[in-house]
């Protein structure tokens, strides 16, 4: 076994654990942003003047009233706020759901490559 292909196996093993963490983080992105999709949905079947509970941050929420439901408010970049109808909300969430398969298919196929490699590398190793 050489000092070189057990360098590689290492680099190719961290690797495969940082995009492991990374696919994790994109799966919880994921769920998160389809609650978000499935609510916005929902909102337009909410009574204007109920009270609900929204969400201030770390599992903290306050009772509020809703004065809408044909329109949600939304982040489009930097703080920046922005009304839009559930419709169009849905659809962003869509657009950014479907950004976040890509970028997941991508990553699944870069772990297929590496993990090809470790294993072109361990048959190399036990060839020696």
């Amino acid at each position: 076994m050489s000092q070189q292909q057990m360098q590689q196996l290492q680099q190719l093993q961290q690797q495969t654990q940082e995009i492991e963490e990374y696919l994790q983080q994109v799966s919880q992105t994921q769920e998160q942003l389809q609650q978000s999709k499935e609510a916005v949905k929902e909102v337009k079947d909410v009574e204007e003047g109920s009270e609900i509970l929204a969400p201030v941050g770390a599992g903290a929420y306050v009772v509020a009233e809703v004065k809408e439901t044909d329109q949600v408010v939304s982040n489009i970049g930097g703080e920046v706020f922005e009304k839009r109808s559930n419709e169009e909300a849905a659809k962003v969430l869509e657009k950014q759901l479907t950004l976040l398969r890509d970028t997941q298919n991508e990553l699944e196929g870069q772990m297929n490559q590496i993990q090809q490699r470790i294993q072109e590398i361990q048959q190399q190793m036990q060839q020696e």
